[in-house]
């Protein structure tokens, strides 16, 4: 019977995250559609996944999760941490580290 539980959306279409592969941008202006932030960091390298997680209302929280095939991918859109992205300062960083310092292993 423990079906249909979990309306709150977890787990559903979870599939693994590669955090090492993932940067976090927050601070997006709410006025950047999924297609403008895809287009703009595509430019950094190939993607394997872009998450724009929506508020309740349905409108961008602000945040993105970006997965890249490749380290230069990560490198490149790193760049832009803290730097002005359509009229906000973005800030851009590993997604498993969150905000540690260098290297967050161990």
């Amino acid at each position: 019977d423990g079906k249909g539980k979990g309306k709150d959306g977890k787990g559903k279409g979870k599939f693994e995250r590669n955090d090492e592969m993932t940067v976090f941008v927050r601070g997006i202006s709410w006025d950047v559609d999924e297609a403008t932030l895809r287009k703009d960091f595509e430019e950094c390298g190939e993607m394997t996944r872009l998450s724009m997680p929506m508020n309740e209302e349905g409108k961008p929280k602000g945040i993105a999760f970006i997965e890249y095939k490749t380290e230069e991918g990560i490198k490149k859109a790193l760049a832009f941490n803290e730097t002005d992205y359509s009229g906000r300062t973005i800030y851009v960083s590993k997604a498993g580290e969150g905000g540690k310092g260098k290297d967050g292993k161990g």
